[in-house]
């Protein structure tokens, strides 16, 4: 895929995040939209729920991961790319980095909550290094993508909350250009293959063991009295 077709790819899934964040709204719901991605086929989307299920876990990226995985009948997302009208917050950062997410993209910043320019969950490779088993390498990002459109979207949806979001630093300006920011390298080596390797032995004695003990109980059985 070239770069150009990358770029169409990745507008038209913006767009598309705009559209739920606008359904969300007219559903009772911050203007949150979500969008999992994978060679250009939507695999999962998603408005934010945290109202409608009165659930404050119910996140556009968190739900969009969930169904991702159900869909795909997978926990690990490496070909996906997860899409936000709004910066992932830690809540949803952690999971998208141990779902082994490959790219995010996201238009709006957001200073004070989010897992990239605040706390640095999305790009740390601490976390790959520390606990490989458990979290992927770090993703791709991409920031600003339609980032006035998005803020848009924000201001129709309450003008006055808007601008005091905005005076508060809560939500970044909108980014003059679109910024990327490369994912470590995607290693060869699969932890959880070792594991499934090393643990195989152990399972397999396992089996055996619970077998054998099963037919002894049921020699047993037939022994007492009466049987």
């Amino acid at each position: 895929m070239s770069i150009s077709e990358a770029d169409v790819q990745d507008l038209r899934m913006m767009e598309r995040c705009l559209e739920l964040a606008r359904q969300g709204v007219k559903q009772g719901e911050l203007p949150f939209g979500a969008v999992i991605a994978s060679r250009g086929q939507v695999i999962a989307e998603a408005t934010n729920r945290v109202s409608s299920e009165c659930d404050v876990t119910r996140h556009a990226e968190l739900v969009a991961l969930s169904e991702a995985q159900k869909i795909l009948r997978r926990k690990r997302l490496p070909d996906c790319t997860l899409y936000s009208i709004v910066e992932p917050c830690p809540m949803c950062s952690f999971p998208a980095r141990e779902a082994r997410i490959g790219r995010v993209v996201f238009a709006i910043s957001s200073p004070v909550m989010g897992g990239f320019s605040k706390w640095d969950v999305l790009l740390d490779n601490n976390l790959s290094s520390k606990l490989p088993e458990v979290f992927g390498p770090a993703p791709e990002i991409v920031s600003g993508l339609l980032s006035q459109r998005a803020e848009q979207v924000w201001n129709d949806w309450n003008p006055l909350a808007w601008r005091f979001m905005r005076r508060r630093g809560c939500i970044g300006r909108a980014a003059e250009q679109t910024s990327r920011h490369a994912g470590a390298p995607r290693p060869r080596f699969s932890w959880n293959a070792l594991a499934d390797l090393l643990a195989a032995p152990a399972l397999s004695v396992s089996n055996v063991f619970l077998r054998r003990r099963a037919d002894s109980n049921t020699i047993s059985d037939l022994d007492k009295p009466g049987v």
